[in-house]
């Protein structure tokens, strides 16, 4: 490997932080390997067994739809970018396709010599388990949700700043009248939202995967106006409410999101 190709694989997301030690043990373990333009690198479905990071070219990220078979288009790799971290702490399958857009230069890191390697270096595990959990959300809101319509170092933040939190079936995610809480992305599960007024519930609306709720309290500094019930067993993204309000800040696109679900709800209503 030489001197450009290393300095570009120090820099990447994965190896960035990874101290010095770990990353001398490891780069002996790569592998570079050679695509020509439409080559696919990894296909969905098929059996995870590896992570990859990008010399030179690009490549396309796309997933089939489970409805209608269509490919929906997750992202643009180019040198220095990585993928399949899951391939070396979970395994399972791929969760997507990539396919070159140009001839590709990339290296590759076997799970079996990641693992063994693992065994002596415990922390290298988490260290990438941490890098994956990021690398996760990122995939889920840029398919599932508006979130995704956010320029990436926005997204970036919006997931540095998210707290995963379950919900048992039957209980309240949001009570109404409560003062002002986090505002929840839906991961996974069914929730619905609604009115109580003289022991009588009125339904607003149901949630699904990738569907957000909890903003508009933070927004018009009030309290809850509405409950929202879990349906069924919930896995929820929970962003404080000084997040949303440091990102509204910071990132006009992330405010013009909020802002076009605030005229939503006044058009609902």
């Amino acid at each position: 490997m030489n001197t450009k190709d290393l300095d570009l694989l120090r820099r990447s997301e994965l190896f960035r932080f990874l101290p010095d030690e770990h990353f001398e043990k490891l780069q002996p373990l790569l592998r570079e390997e050679r695509y020509d333009f439409g080559d696919v690198i990894v296909k969905q479905g098929e059996a995870a067994t590896a992570f990859y990071i990008l010399l030179s070219g690009r490549a396309r990220v796309v997933k089939t739809g489970a409805n209608n078979g269509d490919e929906i288009m997750l992202g643009t790799l180019r040198p220095g970018d990585s993928f399949g971290e899951a391939a070396l702490t979970e395994g399972g399958t791929r969760s997507a396709t990539v396919r070159c857009s140009t001839s590709v230069e990339a290296l590759r890191l076997e799970r079996a010599d990641f693992l063994q390697l693992a065994e002596s270096v415990p922390e290298l595990k988490q260290y990438v388990q941490t890098t994956r959990r990021a690398r996760s959300l990122q995939s889920f809101l840029y398919e599932f949700s508006n979130f995704g319509r956010l320029s990436a170092p926005a997204l970036r933040s919006v997931i540095e700043k998210l707290e995963r939190v379950q919900i048992e079936k039957g209980n309240l995610i949001i009570r109404q009248g409560d003062a002002a809480g986090p505002m929840y992305i839906l991961e996974k599960g069914r929730a619905r939202a609604f009115l109580q007024n003289n022991g009588t519930k009125k339904n607003l609306a149901f949630y699904r995967d990738g569907d957000f709720f909890g903003e508009l309290s933070i927004l018009n500094g009030s309290a809850r106006a509405a409950s929202v019930e879990a349906y069924s067993d919930c896995e929820l993204l929970a962003l404080p409410p000084e997040a949303v309000r440091g990102l509204r800040e910071s990132y006009p696109e992330f405010g013009r999101l909020l802002e076009e679900r605030l005229a939503q709800y006044k058009v609902d209503t």
